[in-house]
């Protein structure tokens, strides 16, 4: 009975523990520097890997009272965008094939949230098959 309780145990404490998200890195001082030119979107087939071939915000470190915004060109089979950290998630708008935005107004960030994150940036194809960037961000 006690075997039972400690492997119990274990196994709900494991499936409480996030996975560690693998992806490359952005470096956050490239990520505020807008190409120019912007990048087409790159065709690519239906079944192909997704990729996310730029990322672009205007801020890494977000203070109430101001607008987030950011770009993201991918190849044309990704069918959604998402931008996501431990405390909230959200999906980019597709303006077109291979190319997304985001606006975010900050009203007010509670305290608790007032601290450094991964942003997660997760491009999927229509089979769920994912090309993953990660950024450095704070909440101020």
């Amino acid at each position: 009975m006690r075997r039972l309780c400690v492997v119990l145990a274990v196994i709900f404490l494991l499936a409480g523990c996030e996975d560690e998200v693998v992806g490359t890195r952005l470096d956050p001082s490239a990520a505020v520097v807008m190409p120019s030119p912007w990048p087409s979107a790159a065709v690519a087939a239906p079944s192909a890997p997704p990729r996310i071939l730029a990322f672009w915000t205007n801020e890494t470190t977000i203070a109430p009272g101001t607008d987030w915004r950011g770009r993201i060109a991918t190849t044309t089979n990704v069918a959604s965008l998402e931008i996501r950290t431990e405390s909230f998630s959200f999906n980019a708008t597709r303006i077109g094939f291979g190319q997304f935005v985001f606006l975010q107004h900050v009203l007010d960030i509670v305290p608790q949230y007032k601290r450094a994150y991964t942003l997660t940036i997760i491009a999927r194809n229509t089979a769920g098959v994912e090309d993953v960037r990660l950024l450095p961000i704070a909440l101020h």
